[in-house]
C-alpha cells in the first residue's frame, strides 16, 4: 500500500488543536458548575454560614422565597434596662409610707391633705363585707345596684338577677375594680347590719350642720341601701379614729363629699389587712369566675389585678431590700387622678404600707413607675433602720401566685407572712437560719456559654477536598492550553507541516 503524504498549513493545524482544547475546557467548566451548585445549596442550609445577615429576599407577594434561609435565633428581644425616677421627680398630691410592724412613719408628703380616693374606697368596702358577710352565701344582683353604676366605669360584668357567691364579688370588685360588684356588696352589707344590729343610729351629726336651722342630725334608715352603707362606712371611719375622711358610696365614683387623706387611707388598709381573706384577694394576680345562673360554665370570665407591681416587682430593684410586693388596690378617676395603696415586705421582715394619691390624670400611665419609686425609697429607709436579714429571697423570688392552696407551685419562696398587730414581736425575732444572707434563695443567672465556631474545613471536609481537586484540574487545563498555544506559534515559523494519515 502506498502511503500518501498530505500537506496542510501550520495555521490551520493550530486552529484545529485550539478548538479541541477549547471544547475540552468548556466541558470541564460545565462539569465544575454542575458540581459546585448543589454544594452551595448545602452551605445555605448551615445556620452559621447565614448568620452574617443573608436572608431570603421577599418577593412581590411579601412571602419569603426560601423559608430555610431565615435566621430564627434570638436577637436579644426582651425587657430592656430602665431607670426608676427619683423621689423628687414623682408627681403626686400626697403619699404616706408606714411601717406596720413598728407603727412608725417612714416617709411622707402632705399625708393630711384632702384627696379623692377613687376606687381605693373599695379597700374599706371589702373590709366591711368580710366583717358582715359569709363569703359563700348566695347574693342576687339587684336592679338598684346596677342602676347606681355609671356608663364607661370599670365593671365586673354581673347583670340584674344574677345569683353568685359573695366570694366572687370580692374578686370582681378588687381585681378589675368592678363598680357593679361594689354596689351589690354595699346593699348586702346594709341588709346584714340591719339584721345583726338593728336600725342605724339617728343621732349622728351631719358632716356639715345645715345653715337654715333644720335638724343637725340625720336619719340614715330612710336612705337607700347604698346610702345606708355609706353611713356604716363613716361609722367605721370614726371607730378607727380617722377625722379627715368621709365616704358617700362604696366604689369611689366622684362626689365632692367623698374624700380622705393618704394617711387615713393607709390606716383603713391597715385595718383590712387583719382579715386573712382580704390578703388572699389583694394578692391574687388573676381570678376565674365560677358558673352561675347567668353563665352556665366555669371560667366564664377571667379578671386581672390592676396592681401591676404584682407581676412586675423587678421595677423596685433587688437592691431596695424589698422581699415581696404582697398586694394592694389602685384607684383612678379624672378628678382624683390615680394612685395605689400597697403592702410590701422588707427583707428585715417589716410590713410596709405605701399609699400614694393624686397622680395627675394626664400622666396616669406613669402610675406603676411612680409607685415603684416611692415603694423603693420606703424599703431602703426601712432596711437602713433595721439591717437584719429575716426573710429569705427577694422581690423576684417571692412573686405571688394565684392557684388553689393544694396546687401552689413549689420553688424558692421566702417565709413571708402578714402579721396581725399582736404578733409584731414574734415576726421580728431573727433565727439562726434566717439571719445569714447566704441562705437567701436568690436565683443567680448563669452566664451564657459561648461555643467556638468551627472553620469551613472542620465543618465540610468533603466539600473542601472536591473543590480543591476541581480547582487543580482547571489550573492544569489552563497550563496545557497555554503550552499548546505556544507550540502553535513556534510552528508558524516553519510555514508548512507534514501530516500523515
Amino acid at each position: 500500500m502506498i502511503r500518501k503524504t498530505r500537506y496542510i498549513s501550520s495555521a490551520r493545524s493550530g486552529m484545529i488543536r485550539r478548538k479541541r482544547w477549547q471544547g475540552m475546557l468548556s466541558l470541564l467548566l460545565a462539569a465544575l458548575l454542575v458540581l459546585i451548585l448543589p454544594l452551595n445549596s448545602l452551605l445555605a442550609l448551615d445556620p452559621e454560614t447565614t448568620a452574617s445577615g443573608d436572608q431570603a429576599v421577599a418577593g412581590e407577594s411579601g412571602e419569603s422565597q426560601n423559608a430555610l434561609d431565615v435566621d430564627y435565633r434570638s436577637k436579644g428581644v426582651g425587657q430592656q434596662e430602665m431607670e426608676i425616677p427619683s423621689l423628687d421627680k414623682v408627681q403626686c398630691a400626697s403619699y404616706f409610707c408606714y411601717d406596720r410592724t413598728t407603727r412608725q412613719v417612714i416617709i411622707a408628703k402632705d399625708e393630711n391633705k384632702k384627696v379623692f380616693p377613687a376606687s381605693m374606697t373599695k379597700i374599706l368596702t371589702l373590709a366591711l363585707a368580710l366583717e358582715y358577710l359569709d363569703p359563700h352565701e348566695i347574693i342576687t344582683v339587684s336592679k338598684t345596684a346596677m342602676d347606681a353604676t355609671t356608663p364607661n366605669s370599670t365593671m365586673m360584668g354581673v347583670v340584674a338577677g344574677e345569683e353568685l357567691e359573695a366570694n366572687e364579688l370580692y374578686f370582681g370588685m378588687m381585681l378589675p375594680s368592678g363598680n357593679d360588684a361594689a354596689n351589690v356588696l354595699a346593699e348586702e352589707i346594709a341588709k346584714h347590719y340591719n339584721a345583726q344590729k338593728g336600725a342605724l343610729p339617728t343621732t349622728t351629726p351631719l358632716p356639715t350642720p345645715p345653715a337654715d336651722g333644720s335638724p343637725a342630725t340625720e336619719d340614715p334608715n330612710k336612705f337607700t341601701l347604698i346610702g345606708q352603707f355609706a353611713y356604716i362606712a363613716n361609722m367605721k371611719i370614726q371607730e378607727l379614729g380617722l377625722t379627715n375622711s368621709h365616704f358617700m358610696n362604696p366604689n369611689g365614683l366622684h362626689n365632692d363629699r367623698h374624700y380622705t387623706t393618704s394617711h387615713d387611707l393607709a390606716m383603713m388598709f391597715d385595718y383590712a389587712l387583719n382579715f386573712e381573706d382580704f390578703c388572699t384577694v389583694i394578692s391574687a394576680p388573676t381570678h376565674f369566675f365560677k358558673a352561675d345562673n347567668k353563665h352556665p360554665f366555669d371560667g366564664w370570665k377571667k379578671v386581672s389585678n390592676t396592681n401591676h407591681l404584682l407581676t412586675d416587682p423587678y421595677m423596685i430593684g433587688m437592691d431596695a431590700h424589698c422581699a415581696e410586693v404582697f398586694g394592694g388596690k389602685t384607684g383612678t378617676t379624672k378628678v382624683a387622678g390615680t394612685g395605689m395603696t400597697v403592702l410590701t415586705i422588707n427583707e428585715n421582715g417589716h410590713e410596709i404600707i405605701t399609699c400614694v394619691c393624686g397622680i395627675p390624670y394626664d400622666v396616669a400611665d406613669h402610675q406603676t413607675v411612680y409607685i415603684a419609686a416611692i415603694v423603693r425609697e420606703a424599703n431602703i429607709k426601712c432596711w437602713e433602720s433595721d439591717p437584719v436579714h429575716r426573710v429569705d429571697g427577694n422581690v423576684i423570688d417571692n412573686r405571688t401566685y394565684n392557684a388553689p392552696k393544694d396546687n401552689v407551685p413549689s420553688g424558692s419562696k421566702g417565709n413571708v407572712t402578714v402579721s396581725s398587730p399582736e404578733s409584731t414581736e414574734e415576726t421580728l425575732e431573727p433565727t439562726e437560719t434566717t439571719q445569714a444572707p447566704s441562705t437567701a434563695a436568690t436565683t443567680v443567672p448563669q452566664p451564657e456559654t459561648k461555643t467556638e465556631k468551627k472553620g469551613l474545613i472542620e465543618k465540610h471536609p468533603v466539600l473542601v477536598i472536591v473543590l480543591t481537586i476541581l480547582s487543580t484540574i482547571v489550573v492544569i487545563m489552563i497550563v496545557l492550553t497555554i503550552i499548546s498555544v505556544t507550540r502553535v506559534k513556534k510552528r508558524r515559523r516553519t510555514g508548512i507541516r507534514k501530516v500523515r494519515f
